[in-house]
């Protein structure tokens, strides 16, 4: 009941009882404004003649001036998402060779190894590296570097971006467009 009477009596609404003022945590007295006060490290809601026995508690209002760090990391990854990219704009990525296999079988080869030595060298199965030599498979980002460290070749290759022309907004195709092509092919 402590904890209601305190409730109420902090947001300044009225009692559970039904009655007009509040009322006095300590005493149980009605009046008509309470004060926070500590008393042996408890805060309570108390009359002015029950705030005698103890300390004065301010509460401070307690603003923020900015939001929870997680809700700012929210917005932060909505925004990035919501901007727009140019996918081909980022130059040099690097990108798995065309002739993989033949690199991974050749360099293998040059060491004097069988494919179950390479596969027990980086932990993979005989099979996989079958796979790999032949084509049927195409190496995940770990494996391709497993594979480069202990050969000592290169299965990736930078990948210059192609060119494209980007149509601007207001060059769309209308109707207008379409018949006056259909006219001059007709």
């Amino acid at each position: 009941m402590a904890v209601w009477r305190s409730l109420y009596s902090r947001v300044g609404l009225l009692n559970p009882c039904g009655l007009d003022g509040l009322i006095c945590e300590l005493c149980g007295a009605e009046v008509p404004r309470t004060r926070n006060v500590a008393i042996e490290s408890t805060v309570l809601a108390v009359c002015a003649s029950c705030a005698k026995f103890g300390d004065e508690v301010m509460t401070p209002v307690v603003r923020r001036t900015s939001m929870p760090p997680v809700i700012e990391q929210r917005l932060e990854a909505r925004r990035r998402r919501q901007t727009p990219r140019d996918v081909y704009a980022q130059g040099g990525e690097e990108e798995l060779a065309e002739d993989f296999p033949t690199r991974i079988r050749r360099a293998r080869e040059a060491r004097g190894w069988k494919q179950a030595d390479l596969g027990a060298k980086i932990n993979e199965k005989v099979s996989v590296i079958a796979k790999l030599e032949s084509g049927t498979i195409t190496p995940g980002d770990a494996l391709v570097r497993k594979i480069e460290r202990e050969l000592g070749i290169k299965l990736k290759e930078r990948v210059e971006p192609i060119a494209t022309k980007k149509q601007s907004v207001g060059t769309a195709l209308t109707l207008g467009d379409l018949i006056k092509m259909r006219e001059g092919h007709g």
